[in-house]
């Protein structure tokens, strides 16, 4: 395993982006510095090379849960669908936003460029600003429970956590961005009306097929994140083992079930041959990661933060905890990525060392990594939401949606504290 990723790592480091070779070659200095500095044996050099071999196997296999989308022409079908229920700002901004955090649960960051293509005729009619509003604000709930969530998994890992123990509470902080995501809207979008009936711009099929065939893909959604739930607790292994697996044979098994294998073996070819190539970035930035986390963790460094934290009087929940979610949100705007902060908290403030529970812990990351998705001009998310969009990131993220991020992050610290 070590062989095969340093070879990986070799093959695609040339192919990222610059900022991403300079911030890894940065991390992987620190950690050579430790490793030299505590003369780590030759088993510990292989595990750092290792460490973060899990996520960059969920990384390369989750894209493949996307092939049932296209087992139907389910655009189509969504198309005749929701345009029975678009007959204002506001509705447009909720059936947005609703399609897209339902889609996101399973296929992440394709979601944007399908419900984009999907509705990009209808949101001609309306501001530009509420089209990406409901995009991104669609897409954050699922950065705090979903199995095929990197987020998720890294945190999951670093808190030594089961996707079931996290849960209960990655759910209960999706689930309270809803009325927040519905509350804004209204308020901004409530009053407004359109001036003609929205017009389905594709001869669609009728409206009860869609409406079966939809129901197929929520369908086969829910079975895939219950064989995910099955077998992790069947197994007792990890998401980051279970999601993989589930990637791999879950959309082949349905595809069989419905009599799609062609469909499916289609889109294992355009993975292979067009999507896999892009994940380059990833790859590289995981490996050095991984790599600094497993050193910073043998050093002495993570001794004495627990010790600044009581010194400094940051030993209470409720201070402590906004500290930690803001912390990760405000770093990620100047190009530190959450995974780099939160390796460095995890390993520093080991459980017991701080007073918050392991749970709690886990909330603040997955917070901050949240707040990262909207406030930072370099997450995944802005990136390709501006690209999209033709607009900045800085745009579609911080000064369109800035507000949104920050009152979700601190409605997630008030029912952390409250309620875990």
């Amino acid at each position: 395993m070590g062989a095969v990723s340093l070879l990986l790592f070799a093959l695609t480091f040339f192919s990222t982006r610059p900022s991403t070779r300079y911030m890894s070659l940065l991390l992987i200095a620190v950690g050579l510095y430790f490793m030299w500095a505590y003369q780590v044996p030759m088993s510990g050099w292989i595990k750092a090379s290792i460490y973060n071999a899990s996520l960059i196997s969920l990384l390369l296999t989750v894209p493949l849960l996307s092939s049932i989308l296209y087992f139907e022409p389910y655009q189509q079908h969504l198309s005749s669908f929701v345009v029975k229920y678009v007959s204002s700002p506001f509705r447009f901004y909720a059936v947005v936003s609703a399609i897209l955090t339902l889609l996101a649960s399973l296929i992440n960051l394709a979601s944007f460029h399908f419900v984009h293509q999907l509705f990009r005729p209808l949101a001609k009619q309306y501001p530009e600003k509420l089209f990406n509003s409901a995009l991104i604000r669609g897409f954050l709930p699922n950065t705090l429970w979903s199995p095929s969530y990197i987020s998720v998994a890294f945190i999951s890992q670093y808190v030594n956590l089961s996707w079931l123990a996290l849960a209960p509470l990655g759910i209960s902080l999706a689930a309270a961005g809803a009325p927040l995501l519905l509350g804004l809207g209204w308020l901004e979008y409530g009053r407004s009306s359109i001036s003609a009936p929205v017009q389905d711009p594709n001869p669609t099929p009728g409206f009860e097929a869609s409406r079966k065939s939809l129901g197929k893909l929520v369908f086969q959604t829910v079975v895939l994140i219950i064989l995910i739930v099955a077998l992790e607790q069947y197994t007792k292994k990890s998401a980051m083992v279970i999601v993989p697996l589930v990637s791999l044979i879950g959309p082949l098994l349905l595809a069989l079930a419905y009599g799609r294998s062609e469909a499916y073996l289609a889109q294992a070819r355009d993975f292979l041959q067009h999507r896999l190539p892009l994940i380059t970035n990833e790859i590289v930035l995981f490996t050095a990661i991984g790599f600094f986390g497993y050193a910073l963790g043998i050093s002495e460094i993570p001794q004495y933060i627990p010790l600044l934290i009581n010194q400094l009087g940051l030993d209470t929940p409720q201070l402590l905890l906004p500290i930690l979610v803001f912390s990760i949100g405000l770093f990620s705007t100047i190009g530190i990525h959450p995974m780099i902060t939160i390796a460095a908290l995890a390993t520093s403030l080991p459980p017991g060392s701080v007073p918050l529970s392991p749970l709690q812990m886990a909330g603040a990351y997955l917070a901050g990594y949240m707040l990262y998705t909207v406030l930072s001009p370099f997450s995944a998310a802005n990136l390709l939401l501006g690209s999209l969009a033709q607009q900045s990131p800085v745009t579609v993220g911080l000064k369109e949606n800035g507000g949104f991020a920050v009152l979700y992050a601190v409605l997630c610290i008030g029912i952390i504290l409250v309620c875990f």
